[in-house]
């Protein structure tokens, strides 16, 4: 009996090159939403910086949109994290499901 051909949208991570491709594909998913978390969460923080003493009007309008900018900083990195290992999860049932027992 013939082992089926692999499937070319599965890498072979038997190999340290289908590893090395299956890396760099999952490092691609979600990645804008995870970059744009990134950064709004370093915004966030700079802008806090800006609102040290929190005692005028411009200082609390700073810090306030400092706290609002790292929560959704935080919310997008996490929604990337999410989509990230949901593909993975996938990915790995798909390649089990292909592979003969």
């Amino acid at each position: 009996m013939a082992a089926s051909p692999p499937d070319p949208s599965h890498p072979d991570l038997s190999t340290p090159a289908g590893q090395a491709a299956y890396r760099a594909e999952l490092f691609k998913v979600a990645r804008p939403l995870r970059l744009a978390g990134l950064t709004l969460t370093i915004l966030g923080i700079l802008f806090l910086f800006e609102a040290q003493g929190w005692h005028s009007v411009t200082e609390r309008t700073f810090g306030l949109a400092g706290i609002v900018l790292i929560a959704l900083g935080w919310s997008l990195m996490i929604v990337g994290i999410i989509k990230r290992t949901l593909y993975h999860k996938k990915k790995m049932r798909e390649i089990e499901a292909g592979q003969p027992r």
